[in-house]
């Protein structure tokens, strides 16, 4: 619709005539005849005062055609800065193997036969701190329970993993005096290695537990 067909139809819902509009706008009623057939084009106050007469904004008075609809807003990219450098676990990962290189190396240098077993075990348990992206620490400590499993004692590995048969070889130490000393180390390896076993179980089934309670929009991963 063109300006001058809305003047017309504004002024007919109004029920004015074109000279009742044109004393309200203080022009001639020539002047809203020209306007009503195109001839010519209100001034800008005798436009506003046309919106304010009719209840309408400038924009719908003039404007011909459906308003533009803004722009809708496209999906948002989520730039996700990728972060550089080593965790504390790799750190100490590079520690415990840089420690553990030491020792087999000074060990085969002198022929030193447990500093070489040293140096291979401390390998062996900086590898998950090293290489392990999730859950490191849980990862060591089923190694430390599986060396000490293969290493230490494995007599006393009752369920679970030797915390109860460390405990009672602590006890037959306490009962028997130091001739039974022998039962004391093994018993302290058991209850730590039993400890250790514990602590990494809970922590498994609690990290599983974990994931398990994500909801499929957490777990997926870019």
């Amino acid at each position: 619709m063109t300006l001058s067909e809305r003047i017309l139809h504004l002024r007919s819902q109004k029920g004015l005539s074109q000279l009742e509009l044109a004393e309200q706008l203080g022009v001639s009623r020539q002047s809203v005849s020209k306007w009503e057939t195109g001839q010519s084009v209100p001034d800008l106050d005798k436009l506003i005062k046309l919106a304010d007469l009719f209840g309408v904004s400038v924009d719908e008075l003039v404007r011909e055609g459906e308003r533009p609809q803004p722009p809708q807003p496209g999906p948002q990219v989520v730039y996700i800065r990728e972060r550089h450098g080593l965790t504390s676990a790799q750190r100490a990962g590079i520690c415990v193997e840089a420690a553990g290189l030491i020792l087999a190396l000074l060990g085969v240098a002198w022929v030193g036969t447990i500093s070489i077993l040293l140096g291979v075990g401390l390998l062996l348990l900086g590898l998950p701190l090293l290489l392990a992206r999730k859950h490191p620490w849980i990862i060591l400590s089923w190694v430390v329970v599986g060396i000490s499993l293969v290493v230490f004692n494995p007599y006393t590995s009752i369920a679970p993993w030797g915390l109860v048969g460390g405990v009672w070889e602590i006890w037959i130490y306490l009962t028997f005096g130091e001739r039974y000393i022998s039962y004391l180390y093994g018993g302290l390896i058991g209850v730590a290695r039993g400890l250790v076993a514990l602590a990494a179980l809970f922590f498994t089934v609690r990290a599983a537990w974990k994931k398990y309670k994500k909801s499929p929009e957490e777990t997926e991963t870019p």
